[in-house]
């Protein structure tokens, strides 16, 4: 049997035994699923460790979108699942409930460069019909929203094969209508550079009308597939067809690449005028950038964390704490800052994922981002 990690919120699925148990009490499945003949083909019982292809395909629903002070900010909607969250280095899986109507997420990104932005995202969700369309600071008119508010909370930041980073959660919607998401976005916490310091340094929010029909989310289609077609295999689905992050390996931006289990990490250098975090600048005459990339889809991995140590003749000899960063050049990525000299000497550069990234994990990811180490060339270009 393939090692997986135990999954703290009880939905570890161990052998065929724990499987009936889990499905019964809050897993993937229904008791309606159950009496169909392929049921079992929508799990993997024992996933291998590290990034595999779920057994199913989701369609998704999408209700709308808006361009709001430089953000792309699209709303959409697929049938509600099982998902993973991670805090630190462990895992807890938050299971379906019989009262979630569909699974909402909402994708953020720079609307002119198509970097997709790591930051908090809140949604409040009321009916559509609950306001009279004027504003107002009236005590009254403020306890009234909060009575038509149906559901509000702050969404997980989320990886997924088809999607990649993106923002959700299971949600309980209480009928068929008409409903408005309001949904605001946070400046990230990721050290902005060139344009994106005066283009993301604000909160944003802007609302996305949208009618929710019960009947259009249980017709999403899914995709159930076959051992031969790599279900529980190493390996990743197909993306949906999202703008892609403009930092590929072949890029100029790019020295050097190399592959790990999950990850493919990238590494490259920029000038200090392009920021450092912090008063670091001054001390720091290096400053490497580290793209971190998942493996089969080359989606950004974010709030990891990240630590780069030179090395020469095989030992360690300095380590640096990488912090995140996004330009629009680049898109996410890490940097890491080393004083003049430490990295003459070296002859490698030891990349180590330390903190798997701190988001909910669809299907497919939940036994990846261990702790691996990937080493690279120390040879940086001159700027």
């Amino acid at each position: 049997m393939r090692r997986r990690d135990a999954l703290a919120a009880g939905g570890t699925i161990v052998g065929t035994l724990s499987v009936l148990p889990t499905v019964l009490t809050g897993g993937c499945l229904d008791f309606e699923t159950l009496r169909r003949e392929d049921a079992w083909r929508e799990l993997v019982v024992d996933p291998p460790a590290g990034i595999y292809v779920p057994p199913k395909i989701d369609a998704m629903l999408e209700y709308g979108s808006k361009t709001e002070s430089g953000l792309d900010i699209t709303l959409s909607a697929m049938r509600p699942h099982s998902f993973w969250t991670v805090a630190g280095t462990e895992r807890a899986r938050a299971d379906l409930r019989s009262h979630h109507t569909l699974h909402l997420m909402a994708a953020v990104r720079d609307a002119e460069s198509g970097v997709a932005v790591p930051t908090a995202v809140t949604t409040r969700i009321e009916h559509a019909d609950s306001g009279d369309g004027t504003d107002s600071s009236d005590a009254t008119d403020t306890a009234n929203t909060a009575a038509d508010t149906v559901d509000q909370r702050t969404l997980w930041p989320m990886l997924s094969q088809r999607m990649g980073v993106h923002y959700g959660d299971n949600v309980s919607l209480p009928g068929e209508g008409t409903y408005e998401a309001t949904v605001r976005v946070d400046p990230p916490t990721a050290y902005l550079a060139d344009e994106f310091a005066d283009r993301l340094d604000q909160p944003v929010t802007t609302t996305i009308e949208f009618e929710y029909d019960p009947t259009a989310i249980d017709a999403l289609e899914r995709t159930l597939l076959d051992d031969g077609e790599g279900r529980g295999e190493r390996g990743a689905l197909e993306s949906m067809g999202h703008a892609p992050e403009p930092v590929s390996p072949t890029s100029s931006a790019v020295a050097h690449s190399a592959t790990g289990d999950d990850i493919v990490v990238t590494l490259g250098r920029v000038d200090g005028s392009d920021g450092a975090q912090g008063d670091s600048a001054a001390a720091a005459d290096t400053q490497l950038t580290i793209g971190v990339r998942t493996r089969y889809n080359r989606y950004p991995v974010p709030f990891a964390g990240l630590s780069v140590e030179s090395v020469s003749d095989g030992d360690g000899q300095h380590t640096a704490e990488a912090y995140e960063a996004i330009d629009p050049d680049r898109g996410h990525h890490y940097r890491a800052e080393f004083e003049a000299g430490v990295l003459e000497s070296a002859d490698e550069l030891a990349v180590t994922l330390d903190v798997p990234p701190q988001v909910a994990l669809h299907e497919g990811y939940e036994t990846a981002f261990g702790a691996e180490r990937v080493v690279l060339p120390a040879s940086l270009p001159e700027l």
